[in-house]
């Protein structure tokens, strides 16, 4: 067993005094400094009514730019949506998808929010190739390099599967992409906050992702990041007087988009997730994700080795370099002892087929994992 680390800033979460929160992958714990803002956004909408948008509008690049501060991205190339699903809308409108070039290659474990949606936009000239799944928890990077050919427009990655956790090899279908000439688009919510990636670093066209779960900045803050040398290149139709390059203008279409990220703004914007989410990623940038990771590796290894103690299948890789930061439990009776376990207030949750999903983040402790082992082997007993 590696050394034993302290958890980092439990003090700023106030659910931790009163609960066994190991569920990160799912929802990050709140930040009290969430409620601050929050608070501080009523104050300025009672002040000041609409002449607030001064200091609001201003803060979304803001926010935006602290996200791509934790991604690698350079100022300016990231943009706030309340959720993926209408950052990939947004992508999706600006695309043609004229023959021969109009496949786009996505795999079966993607989240179905997604599926859904790259499905409805074969109405619009898209061609679906989904590549399958062998054992419905991976998918071999060789049949992901062999989907992409110089007939796919876009290739739509999860950076990790969401029924497995098990990590995807971005940067090979990255490197075949370039040599067809196909765009990526990678899904990072699983990722992000928990597990190092700089998209400059590797070279990356398009990374979607949100703050609900190791961002620990609640739901209804999305991101888009874009490569700069691409911007200017997606005029989407999925938009509206936010994505104008003079809003306030209110001017006749057609929309003449703005210069920046802005262009990837729609109708209003959702300011309150917006600035409930930034105390989330404040934290996160001032830890860092790589030292984030090393704890959580520590914490999934010790979970990892005491399920398998109990003769428990482990239903995520074992090798931390395979997987993201949660750890996948299954045992008969599973869904049972799930729900026996949160109202025993250790929060976890359940997927089919994957078991009790526990995902420790920097604020878990040793004593959360043991907790978590006590409460599980009584409920084992019955």
């Amino acid at each position: 067993m590696t050394t034993a680390t302290q958890p980092l800033l439990r003090d700023h979460f106030p659910s931790l005094a009163h609960t066994t929160y190991l569920v990160s992958h799912s929802m990050g714990a709140a930040p009290a400094a969430a409620r601050d803002a929050l608070n501080a956004y009523m104050d300025e909408w009672i002040a000041d009514g609409p002449e607030a948008w001064e200091r609001w509008l201003p803060r979304i690049a803001r926010i935006a730019d602290g996200i791509g501060a934790i991604i690698g991205a350079p100022s300016g190339s990231v943009f706030l949506a309340p959720n993926v699903a209408l950052t990939q809308a947004a992508i999706a409108s600006s695309l043609d998808f004229d023959a021969p070039r109009n496949e786009v290659v996505i795999e079966e474990l993607q989240f179905p929010s997604l599926l859904y949606l790259w499905k409805e936009w074969e109405r619009y000239g898209a061609r679906l190739r989904i590549v399958p799944s062998p054992d419905g928890r991976t998918i071999p990077t060789e049949a992901l390099l062999d989907a992409v050919t110089e007939r796919t427009a876009l290739v739509v990655l999860s950076h990790a599967y969401y029924v497995s956790g098990a990590l995807c090899d971005v940067r090979a279908v990255q490197r075949r992409a370039r040599e067809t000439g196909a765009l990526l688009c990678v899904d990072a919510y699983q990722t992000t906050g928990i597990y190092p990636y700089d998209v400059t670093e590797w070279d990356l066209d398009l990374v979607v992702g949100g703050s609900h779960k190791w961002l620990c900045g609640g739901p209804g803050c999305g991101f888009l990041y874009v490569r700069p040398a691409l911007l200017e290149r997606f005029r989407p139709a999925v938009t509206g007087w936010m994505a104008h390059e003079r809003p306030f203008g209110f001017a006749p279409p057609p929309i003449d988009y703005a210069r920046s990220m802005y262009r990837f703004g729609h109708g209003t914007p959702t300011i309150p997730g917006y600035v409930v989410a930034e105390a989330g990623h404040a934290i996160v940038r001032e830890l860092g994700v790589a030292r984030i990771r090393d704890h959580n590796v520590r914490l999934t290894q010790r979970l990892i080795a005491g399920a398998l103690d109990r003769g428990l299948t482990v239903a995520t890789p074992h090798d931390p370099e395979h997987r993201t930061g949660w750890v996948g439990i299954d045992l008969p009776d599973a869904e049972r002892i799930y729900r026996a376990l949160v109202e025993r207030r250790v929060l976890v949750d359940y997927r089919p087929g994957c078991g009790i999903r526990v995902g420790p983040h920097f604020y878990s402790s040793d004593d959360d994992i043991d907790r978590f082992f006590v409460e599980l082997d009584r409920l084992r007993r019955g």
